[in-house]
């Protein structure tokens, strides 16, 4: 035995979350994987971040460990949900990402 469990999910189910967003319950996908995804283009896909990036420090900040960084200040300060930006840096950190070169 793989210990990996068995799927019981039979068909795809579109689930709203509460606090806003969805999740796609899908039959057979353990994980999947972000294509044509930069990770310096990253921020721009968490519409969170968009309002504090041009205060940043810096140029091209990462928002990881930059001084000035207005998004992880925004974070501090209660502006941005922190599980957002947690999911931002595991994101932005996975050493997996595939990028297709054109």
């Amino acid at each position: 035995m793989n210990q990996k469990g068995r799927h019981t999910t039979t068909t795809a189910e579109l689930i709203r979350l509460s606090a806003g967003g969805w999740v796609v319950d899908t039959p057979g996908i353990r994980q999947f994987d972000l294509w044509n995804v930069i990770s310096e283009e990253l921020d721009g896909h968490f519409p969170e971040f968009r309002p504090f990036v041009a205060s940043c420090g810096y140029p091209g900040c990462s928002h990881l460990r930059e001084e000035n960084c207005a998004v992880r200040q925004a974070v501090d300060e209660g502006w941005i949900d922190p599980q957002r930006y947690y999911s931002y840096r595991g994101i932005h950190e996975h050493k997996d990402v595939p990028e297709i070169e054109e």
